[in-house]
């Protein structure tokens, strides 16, 4: 359990009348106010000294602008962002654990997409992860006029955590690593090089405006994805998430249209559980693409495509 400093004692001494919920390291943590209160600074500060964050995640104007966005006036996207959470929030997780990352980049596409996965940007970013084509197609995604996977969601997170690491191993911090990912390594090191320093908070003024600004942004979605509840905001269950989403590889062209037919799924939904698929199809590819149906609906689709000489399906990882 973490120590904390005397300075917080009495502040300790007055929250210890509320109730007490667990902070992802197991501190406890002090609600004060009713549950769509304002938000006091000083408790603010005490949870995020106790919040599981791979960065330095200290009270600042920038960091007190966010958390009023994300829990007084846009509660209602907060809280939508973090409903979609609970279908995308464990594919995060898994590769994040599958290759050593801190656990909390999870929030990170809430400030890169919004939690859309076929979100694109005006600048031409897209997918949950937010990958410009360049950096895509550099991390190993196939962008072209028929599948764009960095709508994927299991695609484009793997990308996200690879990238990331490499940038960690290359910049040694997270502040950092979280620069380069939004401004690119090449601003960075030219920034790096003018300052003398590879302290972000001592560089961050050299970077553009939004990268001054995105690891204040990032703590702030950190503080609400882990401490919502304490502002009232409850997330739901995601419009898909019923329909218990699974993934498996083809490797032939086959019409969604005809997909919604045989397994009963209206079009609408079918695009939503595959946002990567440009076209209203599945692009033949020698390595096979990877479909989304609910659960229930593999095994009328299974048995359509068993008559296939190729076996068409692999499972997701």
């Amino acid at each position: 359990m973490r120590t904390i400093p005397c300075t917080y004692f009495f502040l300790l001494l007055w929250l210890l009348s509320a109730p007490l919920l667990k902070a992802n390291n197991g501190t406890p943590v002090p609600k004060s106010g009713p549950p769509n209160g304002g938000l006091n600074p000083e408790v603010i500060k005490l949870r995020l000294k106790m919040m599981d964050c791979p960065v330095k995640a200290e009270y600042n104007a920038d960091v007190a602008a966010y958390l009023r966005r994300y829990l007084t006036y846009g509660k209602k996207d907060t809280e939508r962002m973090l409903t979609e959470g609970k279908l995308y929030f464990p594919i995060f997780e898994h590769y994040l654990e599958l290759y050593g990352m801190p656990r909390q980049l999870k929030y990170l596409p809430m400030i890169e997409s919004s939690m859309v996965p076929y979100s694109v940007s005006y600048a031409g970013a897209a997918g949950l992860w937010q990958f410009m084509p360049a950096t895509g197609r550099y991390m190993g995604l196939t962008i072209d006029n028929y599948l764009d996977e960095r709508k994927d969601p299991y695609k484009a997170t793997e990308a996200a955590v690879q990238y990331l690491k490499k940038l960690y191993k290359r910049f040694g911090t997270w502040e950092l690593a979280l620069a380069a990912y939004n401004c690119g390594p090449t601003r960075l090191s030219r920034t790096i090089r003018a300052y003398g320093s590879k302290d972000y908070w001592k560089i961050k003024n050299g970077l553009p405006r939004e990268t001054r600004k995105y690891v204040n942004r990032y703590v702030a979605a950190c503080y609400a994805g882990t401490y919502h509840n304490l502002h009232g905001i409850r997330p739901g269950t995601p419009a898909l998430y019923h329909l218990q989403p699974m993934a498996a590889r083809i490797y032939s062209q086959v019409s969604l249209r005809s997909i919604a037919r045989l397994t009963g799924i209206d079009l609408r939904t079918l695009r939503m559980l595959n946002p990567a698929f440009v076209k209203d199809y599945t692009p033949a590819r020698p390595k096979g693409v990877f479909l989304v149906l609910p659960r229930e609906s593999w095994y009328t689709y299974l048995d359509y495509k068993s008559k296939q000489s190729r076996p068409p399906l692999a499972a997701r990882p």
